[in-house]
C-alpha cells in the first residue's frame, strides 16, 4: 500500500498514514497523553512524525502523539516508515542508556513487540526503547487542519490503568532515565577527552625525540 509522501529528508520519507491503520504495541500514559494534547492544540502542529514499522504499520516510537491526535478525532497521522526486520541498525532495549551499552538479560525482540501490537495484548508503558540510524527529530511543523477531522475517539482502551500519583511517579522515571544517560555520556566523554590528552602527549614526545 502507498501513502502521500510529505517530505523526504536524507533519505527519509515522512508520508501520511491513516491514523487508525496504525498500531501500538504497548500502553500509554493518559497523563503524558495529555500533555501531549496540550502542547499539540496550543502550536496548532504536529512538530515531528511517529517511527513506525513499514510492513505492519506497528507504532516503534510516538505512541503519545498517536494517541493524543486519535483523541482529537484526527484521521491521518505523519509517519516514519523503516524496515524493523529487516534493517539490523535498528535495535531494542528497555532503557535509554541501552543505545550505547548491550544488556544480554534483554528478552525484547522485534517479533515481540510486533506479537503484541497484532494481538492486542500491550506491553506497559514505556517497556520498550527503539534505537534508529537517524534522529527521532525529523521537524516538520505539519497543522493540524490537514490532519483531516471527526468526532474525538476515545482512547482507553490502549492507556494503562494508574492513579494519577502512580502516572506522576512515571514521568518522575522518565526523566532519571534521561539523567542516567546524561551521566553516562558525560562519563564517556571525560574519559574519551583523557585518553586524547594523552596520545597527544606522546605524539609530542616523538617529536621532541626528532622521531617526526
Amino acid at each position: 500500500m502507498t501513502y502521500t509522501v510529505l517530505a523526504c529528508k536524507r533519505d527519509l520519507k515522512v508520508e501520511v498514514v491513516p491514523i487508525d491503520k496504525l498500531r501500538p504495541h504497548e500502553k500509554g500514559s493518559a497523563l503524558y497523553m495529555k500533555l501531549i494534547r496540550k502542547e499539540l492544540l496550543k502550536d496548532g502542529m504536529l512538530r515531528y512524525p511517529i517511527i513506525a514499522d513499514e510492513k505492519t504499520l506497528v507504532i516503534l516510537d510516538g505512541m503519545h502523539r498517536w494517541l493524543a491526535l486519535k483523541s482529537l478525532g484526527c484521521t491521518l497521522m505523519p509517519a516514519i516508515l523503516v524496515n524493523a526486520r529487516r534493517d539490523p541498525r535498528i535495535r531494542i532495549g528497555t532503557r535509554r542508556i541501552h543505545r550505547y551499552q548491550c544488556d544480554s538479560n534483554i528478552k525484547i525482540t522485534v517479533d515481540k513487540v510486533f506479537s503484541a501490537a497484532l494481538s492486542g495484548h500491550l506491553m506497559e508503558p514505556k517497556s520498550t526503547r527503539h534505537f534508529f540510524p537517524f534522529s527521532k527529530f525529523q521537524q516538520i511543523n505539519y497543522p493540524l487542519r490537514l490532519l483531516g477531522r471527526r468526532e474525538p475517539q476515545d482512547v482507553s482502551a490502549y492507556l494503562a490503568k494508574t492513579t494519577e500519583k502512580e502516572s506522576k511517579a512515571a514521568l518522575e522515571e522518565w526523566l532519571k532515565e534521561i539523567s542516567e544517560e546524561l551521566e553516562f555520556l558525560t562519563s564517556a566523554r571525560d574519559q574519551v577527552e583523557k585518553e586524547q590528552a594523552e596520545f597527544l602527549n606522546r605524539v609530542k614526545s616523538l617529536n621532541d625525540i626528532g622521531v617526526l
